[in-house]
């Protein structure tokens, strides 16, 4: 039985997913997109620092997926 994969690796792969579609962007599209640390990141952050994986993968999943679609809206 394999273990449960971990928050750590969990958002590693949501940062490498978020950064590669960044970069596929235009540039002129990379220039449009704002980032700031946002309450998705600190909702991540807080569920860690309270231990709560259940929590952090939710919060990990939400931040990628709300990145993800920023940046497929940016490229149109």
């Amino acid at each position: 039985m394999s273990s449960p994969t971990t928050i750590r690796t969990e958002l590693a792969a949501a940062y490498r997913a978020v950064n590669a579609a960044y970069a596929r962007l235009p540039r002129s599209a990379q220039a449009s997109v704002v980032i700031a640390y946002d309450g998705l990141e600190a909702e991540i952050d807080a569920s860690i620092l309270t231990d709560d994986r259940n929590r952090a993968l939710a919060a990990i999943r939400a931040w990628k997926s709300y990145w993800l679609s920023r940046f497929e809206e940016s490229g149109r």
